[in-house]
Order: C-alpha cells, then structure tokens, then sequence
C-alpha cells in the first residue's frame, strides 16, 4: 500500500509501518521527491522493492531482526527510529519537524542513489580514462583522432538534454593542425538537416571524398561558413556517431581532409585537393574503434561528473537536514568547510619556512572540503534534547523546581497567617507580635527570592567557568516545610553547579561521541582513493597536539595535519558564530586571542593559527563579529 497515490518513476521508494508518520507530515514527502509504502514483515519487500528502509520499533519486535529487513532488500539504506537505533545508523523520529524528517529520507535516498549510480558506472567498464577532466578527455580524444587517422582536422559534437526533455546538438570542440581560429561552441538543432545531426539522430556514417559535392538525395548539407570565414577547403570528410555500448547515440565526430603527409599544412584551396585522401576501408575500422571508445570514455567521464555533482548534493543534503535538528548552529559546516580550504589555500604564500613547499592539488582540497563538510555528521547520533540543550537544567526539572518555591510560598503565607488568626482570635496576640510574624515571613519569602534568583542565574551556561554562588549553597540545604524534603536535590544542585556550559559530565561526553558516530559513518562508505583520507581526517577534527583532545587523546605526531586546519577553522567558528541558546556571539578579537592562548599551551599549531588571522582566514566565512557588535 502506498502513501500519496502511484509512484512515479522519478520518485523514490521508502518502506515504512502504516502510521508511523502522522498524517500531517505526510503532505510534503512527495516534493522531496518520496514515495511511501506500507509494509508489516520482510515478506512485503516481495512484492515491491524500495531504495529506504525505515525501520520502526514495531517492525523489529515479534523477532524480526535487523538481518532480515536487510536480506529482504541488501541494496536498500537502513533508517531507524532513534529508539531502537545502533551505533553508526542513520537516525530518525516520527516527532521531528516534517523538514527534518524528509531531509533524513532525503539523504538515505540519496546515498542509496549513489549505490546505483557507482553500480551503473562500474557497469560501463574500466575503459575509462585516466584523465578526468572533460575538457582535456575531449582534447585528447581529437588530437589522437588526427593522429590516427592522419588528418587536419576534426570537430566533436555531443548531445545536451534539457530538464523540458528536448535536446540539442552541440559542437564542443574542433581543431584544426592549418588555421588557427577562436573555438566558439556552437549549437545546432538534433535533427536531419546538418551532418552532425544527422549522424546523432540515425546512427549512419557519412564518407564524402568532398564535402562540396555530396549526393543529392540526402535532406542535410554541408554547412562551409568555416571555410569561407578562414579561407579553408574542407575536402574529404568521415562523420561517425559516437554511440556506448548500451545503444544510446550521445554525438559524433567529424574528420576532416585526411592528408598524404600528416605534418603538411593546408595553406590554400590548390595545396588541399592536391594533399587529400579520401577515408577509405583501410582507415574506417580504425576511425570506427576510436569513435567507439571516445563514447565509451566521454560516457564514463559523464557518468563520473554526474556522480560528483549528486555527491555534492548528497553531503549538502545531508549537512543541511543535520543542522535542521539545531537551527542554532545553522550554517557552521559550511563554513568550516570555507575557513578550512582557504587556510590550506594560504599555507604557501604564508612566508612560513615549513609550508613553503605544500601546495594543495584541487583534489585534496575536495577532499579536505568535504571531510570539513562531514565533521559534525555523527550528531545525528545524538540524542536532540541533548543536542540543542540551552540550558543546565532541562524544561522539565526547571518547572519543578520553580513549582516547589511557589507552594513553599503559599504554605509560608498560609502558615503566617495562621499564626496571625490564632492570636487575633485567643485576643492574646499583640501589634508587635503580629508585626513579627510578617517581618519573619517577608525574610522567609525574601529568601525564597534570593534563591530562585540565584537558580535562574545559575541555570544560564557561562563559556567561562564559574563557581556557584553563595545563595546556591544555600539554597541546597533549605528543606521544604511540611514535607522535610530539599528544594534542591542533589542531581538538580549538581546540574546547577556546572562551572562551564550547560552540558552534564554525562551529557558532555555524549555530545564528544558525536565524533565517533561521524568517523564510525563516514568509514562505511566506499570512498574512492582520492577521497579515502575523509573518515580519518573528519575523527580527529577535536584531537588536540599535547593529546588532551578527544575521543582518542592523540598527539601532534598522530593527527592528520588537514585536520589541525580544521580544528582551528572549528573552534572560531564556534566561538564567533550567531547568538546561539546556551552562548553569545564572540568578537573575532577575543576569539584570536582564545585561538592564541590555545596554541601558546601548545593545544594547536601556532603556525596555522598565525596565518589564519594574519591572512584574514577568517573573512571567509561570511561573518566577522566585531567587540561594537
């Protein structure tokens, strides 16, 4: 059974227990572009596949394990409800915000994506070429294209597919060993009436032994606009379209005056009808192999992009529903990620003897951006009360405490009162008796107020430790009339007493494990091995040099060096980011100094730390905060 009609074939498929999401947060699934269906045991997973699984606690209950749902679809990516979740899977709650919940879904339907997607690229081949950018795959497919076929020219067209569904032809390359000309692309119509088209469009190759004298019954022409702009003669042609092995046509080559002498340089109309060679049945098996395999090798190479840019918006995805459970911190992993590659960026030029010779390639900067991209993942392991804490105590204890000083303050009055009325009543009570007892109560109330002052107080997180204050002493040891019970327990003073932040030891330490989740994530994944380092350099992002970082306490010969880029770009982040609930906003000044005190202990390298500000790292993230605000 599914949620929101049939599925579409754009849409992905996520499994899920009938009425796990409530209605309500249903509406926005099929714009995230989901589909659920309902299912009870393994057994429905038959009947339809589905690319997210989302297991709840009532379809792992009745000994249903977690290695059944996954046999029943081993291709699927696990979700499971924060109740019941493991270490290292991916969390999810049917009480989180809608967005939460889709952008959760979202990133699982992403990653499984990526699954079929390597699947589908690892299916092409291993014919692909070692050279990844695609223009300079599109160069060397032209330039060995002349060299094979031993001539001047040679033009490389491929199709473009627009998200309406039309497509179109476009000329992305030429060359030409005689005119030296400014390529512009050109854009062509898929249809039959220019050469190219007609090639992409049918498939047949055309061979004219002179393109100025092509059979008359063909519907397209030879367009000579080049030959009249530069003064070329273009004679003998061979057009072939560029098809992969799965059938799809995705262009054609065009090559153009195959020459006696390949070095002999056309330099007028006479020099090239005497220098031409037709393309012949000698020279056609070639040029057809070579035109295979640039198909083969573009199609790979596109498939690779494609596979980067969904990556990119499977790690932005999954950044963006991770920072959704704390809006507080929205926007840090970016621009960790932006502080981090330009301090790598500015090791260089810094003038520091050790960086005079490190140079970051563009493929370990992308591996750099996303490992800082990634660091903080792992919080989707943590639990959300814990996460977003904004205070020592939580809602909860704070109300009660607040509830006890309420009645502690009517059963004084009422007692006060009391007292008052018997004395007035036995005629036995004097004015100044009366006045002591309302002197005495207004002392007890005072103090009631003084002591819900100072836990007010004392609830608010200070970055800097503090020592609990003399009326927070007091206040533990007061014990509630007609009840001999304390006002503080013993838990809620402790709470209370927390000199630095609002977390808990326990709480702390949870909030720490946030790193082991991320590295424990990010090291299921099959990285490629320009990517490979991204687990270990995202797990030391907290580490620090004199090993009083954390969770594994390494020392400065043990810490990936990208990662003691990121630690500092981490902590002015951290430091100077918006107003959040449990801190405010550091000027960048005092953050400079808390970075430099830091090094001086010999916590970071004070290196990395002089460059970021000495070469303004820090403008990058987009909010310098100064002390006037």
């Amino acid at each position: 059974m599914t949620a929101g009609g049939d599925s579409a074939s754009n849409m992905t498929a996520v499994a899920v227990e009938s009425g796990y999401f409530p209605n309500g947060k249903l509406a926005g699934f099929a714009n995230s572009g989901l589909q659920l269906f309902f299912i009870k045991t393994p057994a429905d997973l038959k009947i339809q596949t589905c690319a997210v699984l989302c297991l709840t606690p009532n379809l792992l209950a009745g000994g249903m394990t977690r290695a059944q749902w996954q046999a029943a679809v081993p291709d699927a990516v696990m979700v499971v409800d924060e109740s019941v979740a493991q270490a290292g899977e991916v969390r999810i709650s049917n009480h989180w915000p809608a967005a939460a919940i889709a952008g959760t879904l979202s990133l699982a339907a992403a990653m499984a994506r990526q699954r079929q997607q390597v699947r589908q690229l690892t299916d092409v081949g291993v014919a692909l070429s070692s050279e990844r950018s695609h223009q300079a795959l599109l160069e060397l497919i032209l330039t060995q294209a002349r060299r094979l076929a031993g001539c001047d020219a040679a033009t490389i067209f491929l199709t473009e597919k627009h998200p309406d569904g039309s497509s179109e032809l476009v000329m992305r390359l030429a060359q030409n060993e005689s005119v030296e000309f400014p390529f512009e692309e050109e854009r062509l119509p898929l249809d039959l009436t220019s050469i190219a088209g007609y090639v992409t469009v049918t498939g047949e190759e055309i061979n004219l032994a002179d393109a100025y004298a092509p059979p008359v019954d063909r519907p397209w022409r030879f367009n000579g606009s080049f030959d009249q702009r530069f003064g070329y003669r273009t004679s003998s042609l061979y057009a072939v379209a560029l098809r992969i092995p799965q059938g799809e046509i995705i262009g054609g080559i065009e090559f153009i005056n195959r020459k006696r002498n390949p070095a002999a340089r056309l330099t007028s109309p006479e020099a090239t009808l005497s220098e031409i060679l037709p393309f012949n049945d000698e020279i056609l098996p070639l040029l057809r192999s070579l035109a295979s395999q640039a198909a083969v090798a573009i199609d790979n190479n596109r498939l690779l992009l494609a596979i980067e840019d969904m990556f990119e918006g499977f790690v932005v995805a999954s950044v963006t529903a991770i920072e959704q459970r704390d809006p507080a911190t929205s926007g840090h992993s970016f621009r960790v990620a932006r502080l981090t590659t330009g301090l790598a960026e500015a090791l260089p030029r810094s003038g520091v003897a050790r960086f005079r010779g490190m140079h970051f390639n563009a493929r370990q900067l992308r591996e750099l951006r996303y490992a800082a991209l990634l660091h903080d993942f792992g919080k989707i392991g943590v639990r959300e009360h814990v996460l977003v804490k904004a205070h020592k105590l939580t809602p909860e204890s704070y109300q009660a405490i607040r509830e006890r000083i309420s009645v502690e303050t009517e059963r004084l009055k009422r007692r006060a009162l009391a007292q008052q009325l018997v004395m007035l009543r036995s005629g036995m009570g004097s004015h100044e008796e009366l006045l002591n007892i309302e002197q005495e109560l207004e002392g007890k109330l005072a103090a009631l107020d003084a002591y819900w002052a100072a836990i007010q107080e004392a609830n608010e997180p200070d970055m800097l430790k503090s020592k609990p204050s003399k009326a927070l002493k007091t206040a533990k040891s007061y014990t509630l009339s007609e009840q001999d019970i304390p006002l503080l327990t013993e838990a809620e003073h402790r709470v209370l007493s927390i000199p630095r932040g609002s977390l808990t030891p326990e709480e702390r330490r949870e909030i720490e494990s946030h790193v082991v989740h991320t590295y424990n994530f990010l090291r299921r994944i099959p990285w490629p091995a320009d990517l490979a380092a991204i687990p270990e350099i995202a797990g030391a992002h907290h580490e620090k040099l004199d090993g009083s970082g954390y969770p594994r306490g390494r020392t400065q010969a043990d810490i990936p060096f990208p990662s003691r880029l990121m630690t500092v770009a981490d902590i002015y982040d951290a430091l100077t980011a918006a107003d959040r609930p449990y801190k405010k906003s550091m000027p960048s000044e005092r953050a400079f100094v808390i970075l430099e005190d830091e090094a001086k202990h010999g916590k970071l390298d004070a290196d990395l730390v002089k460059i970021f500000v000495e070469a303004k790292i820090f403008t990058l993230s987009g909010e310098v905060v100064t002390a006037a605000g």
